[in-house]
């Protein structure tokens, strides 16, 4: 369990719980469900029988048990009609979930200016080395938001940066072209024509083998550059526990936020123009991370950013002044955001955790 997790769970008054101890299960009953014990026997009470109606469990659902405690962090559990294992989640789990998010991000934001030196200066190294190879690699994903490339998903054809093919790569008049199919069966094209990442692509790729990204291992061998191999080099080069899909999350979010502030539909005060907004605003930013806007939405963007624009509190002054060194403008003023929204969370009663305030 993620320390973090626990930490504000408890903050909140949540409790960790395990499903596979869930004593109270539902039966069905006629037309209807009984909620009883594991033995069989009927529970009638009208508090429990209140709060799982609450939690609108579908009638699809098979093998369901409940938590009797109603502020355990998990409230239910089924199986769908396709056997997948699915759950209800208390409502303030999701607070959880944003409060780790936040810190998350504030700790990507602090290691990046030192990530981006470090890979800056080995990618002048002249060796195809596994350094130079994740170093190239980190520089595409950073500059076009792209996947990592876990195999899982290489396997069934579907592309990320480690799992590129030389097949998938041209260059054209001094611009890298990267034809590729992702995760879902979608295509996509990418040009890169920055100047570092062309240099060092030039080295790495002389490594014989049908994978963009390899490098000779200790023996000489050459060895394919993978997700968990790339996530590895993050984390030693940021002196940071961070991954290659913070990236995408840092960026997506960095675009909401600029769009909300800055290509908003004018005035809108009406929920109905706020929502338009917030709908072109997550089209925006899957257009970035290229998937669908509701991915996007999901997994990509704060949900605090969204919350504030609807509440009206998103302040514009956010991408104001001096822009920080190692960051963009638009990252900037996400900093500066998921600064406040951290200090919003210490004054509920919590804490970000060290290494986050003291940006390491």
């Amino acid at each position: 369990m993620n320390k973090r997790l626990l930490f504000h769970a408890e903050r909140i008054g949540l409790l960790m719980v395990d499903p596979h101890c869930f004593e109270v299960v539902r039966q069905r009953r006629g037309k209807g469900f009984s909620l009883c014990t594991g033995d069989g026997e009927k529970i009638a009470d009208k508090a429990l029988r209140a709060r799982v109606k609450a939690l609108a469990i579908p009638p699809a659902w098979q093998d369901v048990r409940i938590c009797l405690n109603e502020n355990g962090h998990i409230q239910a559990v089924g199986r769908d009609e396709k056997g997948r294992l699915q759950y209800r989640y208390h409502d303030r789990w999701v607070d959880v979930r944003n409060a780790v998010k936040t810190e998350r991000l504030l700790r990507f934001g602090h290691a990046l200016p030192r990530l981006r030196g470090r890979v800056a200066k080995d990618l002048r190294r002249r060796d195809p080395s596994f350094i130079l190879t994740a170093a190239t690699a980190t520089r595409l994903i950073d500059l076009e938001a792209m996947r990592p490339g876990h195999e899982k998903y290489a396997e069934d054809g579907g592309r990320g940066v480690a799992s590129l093919r030389k097949s998938n790569l041209r260059i054209v008049k001094k611009t890298a072209v990267l034809q590729f199919v992702g995760k879902s069966n979608k295509a996509h094209r990418v040009e890169v024509k920055d100047k570092a990442f062309l240099t060092s692509l030039s080295r790495v790729r002389k490594v014989r083998g049908k994978r963009l990204f390899q490098f000779p291992g200790e023996t000489k061998k050459r060895r394919r550059l993978t997700a968990g191999l790339l996530n590895d080099y993050l984390h030693e080069a940021a002196g940071a526990p961070i991954s290659a899909k913070d990236f995408r999350t840092f960026r997506g979010s960095a675009e909401a936020l600029r769009f909300l502030i800055e290509d908003a539909e004018p005035e809108a005060s009406s929920q109905a123009k706020k929502k338009r907004s917030v709908a072109a605003a997550m089209k925006a930013v899957s257009e970035v991370l290229r998937n669908t806007p509701a991915v996007a939405r999901s997994s990509y963007v704060h949900p605090a950013i969204i919350t504030a624009y609807e509440e009206g509190t998103l302040d514009p002054s956010l991408f104001k002044g001096r822009t920080r060194e190692g960051l963009t403008r638009e990252e900037t003023g996400l900093m500066r955001f998921l600064e406040t929204h951290a200090v919003d969370i210490k004054e509920a009663g919590g804490a970000p955790s060290s290494d986050v305030l003291a940006g390491q």
